[in-house]
């Protein structure tokens, strides 16, 4: 099924899994992967179904975006004390 024109495009890191986005009689067209292609998926969702699936998107980024900045803190703490704890040992 060819896109409408107008689509875009959004490469993911794994290869032959673009996602595109466009607008079609009123509703957004998502399809996963390139389209005709074996595999490939397409989906049409009302407007307010798209917003609702964006703001998961984006409550799912948030996550992982905390997720991801928990660890940076606690990796720099363990390294902060492990600093701290050599800094005794070498006093001692």
């Amino acid at each position: 099924m060819p896109l409408e024109k107008g689509a875009i495009k959004i490469d993911t890191l794994t290869a032959g899994t673009a996602v595109h986005v466009c607008p079609r009689e009123g509703d957004v067209l998502l399809a996963i992967g390139e389209p005709g292609a074996e595999g490939s998926r397409t989906a049409a969702m009302s407007p307010e179904q798209a917003e609702m699936a964006l703001h998961a998107l984006g409550l799912a980024v948030a996550r992982i975006r905390e997720e991801a900045r928990l660890k940076r803190e606690e990796r720099a703490g363990l390294e902060e004390r492990l600093l701290e704890q050599e800094v005794r040992l070498r006093g001692s």
